[in-house]
């Protein structure tokens, strides 16, 4: 069975300090929060083996979405930086 590039094949849960921050030319930056990390098939080798990275799936609008998604669907110019968010702690 061949598996198509951008395809998550496994998904690890995130710890919720995790957030996405997605930003367009001169848009406003929109802030979305990692659920998992996914492996993500990128490329298919000649001996049949694949290439995969780790990207953040992240919940954008009520649709799950990896860096590679988000960069397909983007119309250019899309910024893109993970971050964890600042724990405060009293």
């Amino acid at each position: 069975m061949k598996i198509a590039a951008g395809s998550v094949i496994n998904i690890a849960p995130a710890a919720p300090d995790w957030v996405v921050v997605l930003s367009e030319g001169n848009s406003e930056d929109i802030t979305c929060p990692v659920i998992g990390w996914a492996t993500v098939v990128q490329a298919h080798m000649n001996d049949g083996t694949v290439a995969t990275t780790i990207e953040p799936a992240f919940l954008w609008g009520e649709q799950v979405w990896t860096e590679s998604d988000a960069r397909e669907h983007s119309t250019g110019g899309l910024r893109f930086e993970i971050r964890a968010r600042t724990i405060s702690r009293a």
